[in-house]
């Protein structure tokens, strides 16, 4: 009988002629269906795959979650990532160029949602350049992981969506996502114990190549928008019972 350690799981294995170096595929069956937090630790380049972000080439060095990997939550969202791999057909001779689109993501940031909520939206409309330069000088916590999240899709515009110069973008899109709830409990005084919830967020960004727009949201109407608003709606009164 052998006892094999991997971490803080203790596996024993029937076979005295499996080592650490060489395991044959039935003990890593066993690994995997014994605990898959160990099986994962243990061979780690069969789940290259698992780490992978919002855009066609893999790369683990991007951080997707703050989460452990071992405790086996969704880190990524399948349909933002398919925006990446949309292919459009030719466009014919004097059509405008398809300005590209680039989408990233991160998910589970220990962060709540309501305050990134807000550094979401300040950026919304931003050139790329503009929106680092805010966010640099934001004093919040969850500014430095949005500053991330804009430097990584800055990264995967030049190197995947032949965009040339990567201070060519604006964000067109920047939304929060609700993550995992986790649930604990406080000390009280005596026997009692109070709830405690440590909330998750996700962010989500769109980057699209050109300059940004001159007025992102609409513009407030002015005096003669007014005017025209105000005679459009008396001309389209009905007197009611009437001819």
């Amino acid at each position: 009988m052998i006892i094999l350690c991997i971490g803080d799981t203790t596996l024993r294995k029937s076979r005295a002629t499996c080592k650490m170096a060489s395991i044959s595929v039935p003990c890593l069956r066993f690994l995997r269906a014994s605990n898959h937090t160990v099986f994962r630790q243990f061979v780690p380049t069969l789940y290259q795959a698992s780490s992978i972000h919002t855009c066609n080439a893999i790369n683990t060095a991007y951080k997707n979650t703050d989460f452990d990997k071992s405790l086996g939550f969704r880190r990524k969202s399948w349909k933002w990532e398919k925006y990446n791999r949309i292919v459009y057909p030719p466009q014919k001779e004097g059509q405008n160029i398809r300005p590209a689109e680039i989408c990233h993501a991160r998910f589970q940031i220990k962060y709540s949602p309501l305050k990134m909520w807000y550094i979401a939206v300040m950026i919304r409309g931003m050139s790329i350049d503009e929106a680092l330069k805010q966010l640099s000088f934001y004093k919040r916590k969850g500014a430095a992981v949005v500053k991330e999240v804009l430097e990584e899709a800055q990264e995967m515009a030049v190197r995947d969506h032949n965009v040339e110069y990567k201070s060519n973008l604006w964000i067109a899109s920047s939304f929060v996502g609700q993550g995992k709830t986790v649930r604990g409990l406080r000390k009280h005084r005596g026997p009692r114990y109070g709830m405690i919830h440590y909330r998750y967020c996700n962010v989500f960004i769109r980057l699209q190549e050109g300059p940004p727009p001159k007025h992102y949201y609409p513009p407030p109407p002015m005096g003669h928008d007014k005017m025209e608003e105000f005679i459009r709606d008396q001309r389209a009164r009905r007197i009611i019972h009437s001819l």
